[in-house]
């Protein structure tokens, strides 16, 4: 029990919670976005995750599969944010305005946007289980952005007078093209691909060089990925 109350990863991902949550209280969320349902897959990963880490006696999250997974989810909205919805702008600008109500939704976007997502990498960078994913796992983390886009497409085409029916404008079709907007979804699934490679890249790099910056403080059962795929 000591040594899991002296490993810095339950501290820091116990933060990362508690951040999410302020996140979601001081924000206005809709689950159209893919911002929020990536966060609250984040979210409950965490909270099952540290539970786990107690239980265990362990310093490890579950499933470093489904963990790299989440990784690559969360940095690909972050790009995706800052590069198509804010055009590179100023995050904080958002977050310093006059009225109080528009300053708590800029907190709430800058910690879904940008603070989460830098923060799960760096958990990613700086702490193990090292050497689980594979590079099959290629294959599948970019069905879950996909799976949004088609369900995002066909529930504009079937419910035309929802709420919020195109969440995102890069989304808009043109004279009602829908299959445009399927194709343009192509460059992002790649964009994906190409996070989950780097995410993979470095988990089987640093587990061939056996390089650790951070004391296991291991003791415990060891974490196995029973909830990976």
């Amino acid at each position: 029990m000591r040594r899991l109350l002296a490993a810095p990863q339950l501290w820091y991902r116990l933060l990362l919670i508690l951040c999410s949550v302020y996140g979601f209280m001081v924000g206005s969320h809709s689950v159209t976005y893919l911002t929020t349902v990536t966060n609250a897959i984040l979210l409950g990963y965490l909270v099952v995750g540290v539970w786990t880490m107690w239980v265990r006696r362990s310093p490890d999250l579950p499933a470093p599969r489904l963990r790299g997974a989440i990784v690559t989810w969360m940095v690909f909205i972050g790009v995706i944010a800052h590069s198509m919805l804010e055009n590179w702008a100023n995050p904080f600008d958002a977050v310093f305005v006059p009225d109080p109500a528009a300053a708590l939704q800029g907190i709430a976007l800058l910690i879904a946007h940008y603070v989460l997502p830098v923060a799960i990498l760096l958990d990613w960078l700086l702490f193990g289980p090292r050497g689980q994913t594979i590079w099959r796992d290629l294959l599948w983390w970019p069905l879950y952005p996909l799976a949004y886009g088609v369900i995002t497409i066909l529930r504009a085409i079937w419910l035309p007078e929802v709420a919020n029916r195109i969440p995102y404008p890069f989304m808009q079709p043109v004279h009602e093209n829908w299959l445009g907007v399927l194709v343009s979804l192509l460059p992002m699934i790649l964009a994906v691909v190409a996070i989950g490679a780097l995410v993979i890249g470095w988990d089987r790099a640093i587990a061939r060089l056996g390089v650790s910056w951070v004391s296991p403080a291991r003791g415990g059962i060891p974490v196995t990925d029973r909830l990976g795929p």
